[in-house]
């Protein structure tokens, strides 16, 4: 029962962090959030904050990295 609880409050955590992702961020849908789209939803983000965000730094901030971020209080 424990373990149907942890999943489900799992499962809803990821997919309210995918709503708030897509709602209207990722301006050209693509799936990823690119520098000027990160600019735009966070106004004050620096250099600095983006690059920690984009842990693989490929330029791109993907939900998973996005997610983290959040949670962590890197993004507010």
């Amino acid at each position: 029962m424990k373990n149907i609880l942890i999943s489900t409050v799992t499962i809803i955590g990821f997919a309210s962090a995918a709503l708030a992702f897509g709602e209207g961020m990722d301006a050209d849908n693509d799936g990823v959030l690119s520098e000027a789209e990160m600019m735009a939803a966070y106004p004050a983000i620096t250099q600095e904050i983006y690059d920690a965000v984009d842990t693989d730094s490929d330029g791109n901030i993907t939900l998973e990295e996005w997610t983290v971020a959040t949670e962590s209080g890197l993004l507010k």
